[in-house]
This record gives structure tokens, sequence and C-alpha cells, in this order.
């Protein structure tokens, strides 16, 4: 004889007690080292981090829905958790922090230094000196 489950939990009602508090955490730690291109390998995909974090170890908390990556004892990074094997989750703002990045390194590296002469007749103003 089958009983639907909406009946075993009527009669198991009266036996449950609350859940304890805190609440056990239940969500898979994991830790790894941000590579050369900003991202961090988390159970086969890749979850973008800001590009200050390249070589550092970054540890996430695997929640169902959720990665979330922290660093130096701060949240990092929170990106929705991907099932697809070897997807790049790549969040907006660090999509563009790390095309800067690269510019500035590409610059860097070609001796491109465009720096504009600096206009002191604003700190003039600045104090009011006359001339």
């Amino acid at each position: 004889m089958r009983f639907p489950v909406a009946d075993r939990f009527a009669v198991e009602r009266g036996c449950l007690g609350p859940l304890p508090e805190p609440r056990p955490d239940t969500d898979l730690h994991r830790e790894a080292r941000a590579g050369r291109d900003a991202f961090v390998r988390v159970l086969g995909v890749d979850y973008s981090v800001l590009p200050v974090f390249v070589g550092r170890r970054i540890g996430g908390r695997v929640t169902p829905h959720a990665i979330r990556l922290s660093g130096a004892g701060a949240e990092i990074a929170t990106h929705r958790r991907s099932f697809v094997p070897a997807d790049v989750v790549l969040a907006p703002a660090h999509g563009q922090a790390l095309r800067l990045a690269r510019d500035a390194a590409d610059r860097l590296r070609t001796g491109d230094r465009d720096l504009p002469a600096a206009d002191l007749a604003r700190y003039d103003a600045l104090w009011e000196v006359g001339a």
C-alpha cells in the first residue's frame, strides 16, 4: 500500500523538532589561485575576478545557486552558479577592468606613455596667486 507524501508528513510532523540555530553550513568550500587571465576555476567552471587578484589565493563558497569568491578576508565577487562543464562566467565590470588592464599593459610594453603636460595655472588659481 502506498501513502502520499502529504499523509506521511502529517504523521511525522509531531516528531519533528525545530532546526538548530545557527543552521549547519552545507555549502561547499573550495580554494584556488586566480590565473593570469583573472579567472578562478571552481568545480570545472571559470569565474571572473578583478585583475588585481591575479595570482592570489581565492576562496570559493559554492551554494546551489551562487558562487561567492573571497580574498583577503572580504567578498570580491558573486556569480550565478553554472553547471555547464568548462563554462566561463564573466561579470561585465570584471570584463571592463580586464580590458583596461590589458590596454595599460600593452601601452607600457610598447613605450607609449602619453602624459599630458601639467597645467600649473590651476594651482595658481587654487591659491589665488596673482602675477
